[in-house]
């Protein structure tokens, strides 16, 4: 009978309501938090230094990034209910700080006759284009077949490529970039989270990029390359202040930019949420997930508008985590979740995290990126590969992606266009994929693809 429950106690990772026992949950938990940490904080921490703000702004912002990320995924993890609306998509997602907004946020916070104020209640009013999003999804699914999300998907993937090479070499901007030691302990972790997948069973593949990441982290401590001044400045305890920058503002033309970031944001949550379903799960994510995903997000953003947090969204690598290791117990997010509350009450335990260098998060998030690209290929391959699931794919990758990477070719048109589908590929791909799936005409072949797929 003990064997019997041991056994179930250590299979509940890998079941969505799964209950694991602490000792599981919080390390498999710790795994999704180490994967985003550092790409959390970053838009801060850039925000901060772009507008001169002092080092206690600075860590203010750091702090409230933390909490909205926290909250955000706890939403995600234990949905709430309002009668028939759910809030919350109950999936195996991380949430954290979107990089969809960083542009406009730094506009922003740079302008003088701007300032946070104007952010943060663009930010809140706009959260309703998400809530709208969420009740229109249900009927608007059928324009996304398995061709179309699994195009979205492996678009999500590409697009993660070059942040996944610079944190490898050791960070954008960082003057130690490209020296070897970055790419030697980069190496390493994907050595390790590679070798413990493929060898390790049990807890050791379930945390393989976890693993992965603790042995690189020691060999950049023991060989000088990880800096700790941070937690020595750091407080033991402080409370996030609500509306620390002063009260709300609200720019009407600030806000129609919001509104159109906010469906960037909604297509690439649709896009990580059937990852981790598809990924994790091994099936589509239903509607009352998708729609719960979106509407729980929404609520997430406003209460990151009160606390001093750019706007959240699902995170990738941590998507990728899921598809991976196909650890996809919501507790577990819950663990992790709850870890980035306690650490924003906690700014010591913050800055700890804070120190991983960026070249051993690089390793992971090549491993883990590298699954998000190749989950959303399995989904296209469910076409069969036909004439027509063919062009749709590589014409939606080529013409969003191309424009991505060759993003001044938009200089002409304006800076809102080029915001719009320069910094984030993913709307142009979702948006020509859709299109083409909808005027190309299907064979035989097509519909019976789309059938098995389903």
């Amino acid at each position: 009978m003990n064997i019997k429950q041991n056994t179930a106690k250590s299979n509940a990772i890998y079941e969505l309501d799964g209950r694991p026992s602490i000792l599981q949950a919080f390390p498999l938990g710790l795994q999704q938090l180490l994967a985003m940490f550092v790409g959390n904080i970053v838009p801060m921490i850039l925000v901060a230094s772009a507008a001169g703000m002092s080092s206690a702004q600075g860590t203010l912002l750091i702090q409230c990034s933390v909490l909205g990320a926290g909250v955000a995924t706890l939403i995600q993890a234990f949905p709430l209910r309002l009668g028939k609306i759910r809030i919350g998509s109950g999936l195996p997602v991380m949430m954290g700080l979107t990089y969809t907004f960083l542009p406009i946020c730094l506009a922003i916070a740079t302008n003088q006759s701007l300032g946070l104020g104007v952010l943060f209640g663009a930010q809140l009013v706009a959260a309703f284009t998400s809530i709208f999003v969420a009740f229109i999804l249900p009927y608007i699914r059928k324009f996304f077949p398995p061709i179309v999300t699994g195009t979205i998907i492996v678009s999500i993937g590409i697009s993660c490529f070059p942040i996944a090479a610079y944190n490898l070499a050791g960070g954008q901007g960082d003057p130690a970039i490209g020296q070897l030691h970055n790419w030697l302990i980069g190496a390493l972790v994907i050595v390790v989270i590679v070798a413990c997948s493929a060898f390790g069973k049990g807890m050791v593949s379930a945390a393989a990029v976890l693993i992965g990441i603790i042995a690189g982290y020691l060999v950049a401590a023991f060989a000088g390359y990880v800096d700790f001044s941070p937690v020595k400045e750091a407080a033991w305890f402080a409370i996030p202040r609500p509306l620390a920058f002063g009260a709300l503002k609200f720019d009407v033309t600030i806000i129609l930019v919001f509104i159109l970031l906010y469906f960037i944001n909604a297509v690439e949550m649709v896009g990580d949420m059937t990852v981790s379903a598809t990924g994790g799960l091994g099936r589509q994510p239903r509607d009352e997930e998708l729609s719960g995903g979106i509407m729980g997000n929404a609520v997430a953003c406003m209460f990151s508008s009160i606390f001093n947090c750019f706007a959240t969204g699902s995170y990738s690598q941590c998507s990728g985590i899921v598809a991976m290791t196909k650890v996809c117990s919501r507790y577990v997010m819950g663990a992790g979740g709850l870890t980035l509350v306690v650490a924003a009450f906690c700014p010591k335990l913050a800055s700890v995290l804070s120190t991983i260098p960026n070249c051993v998060v690089g390793g992971a998030t090549i491993v883990v990126f590298s699954m998000i690209t190749m989950s959303g290929m399995s989904l296209v391959a469910k076409s069969r590969f036909t004439s027509r699931s063919m062009l749709v794919c590589g014409i939606s990758l080529t013409l969003g992606l191309g424009i991505s990477f060759a993003k001044d070719s938009l200089d002409v048109i304006g800076g809102y266009v080029q915001m719009f589908f320069g910094e984030s590929s993913i709307i142009l791909v979702a948006l020509t994929a859709i299109v083409l799936n909808i005027v190309l005409p299907k064979t035989q072949e097509d519909r019976d693809a789309e059938v098995s797929a389903d």
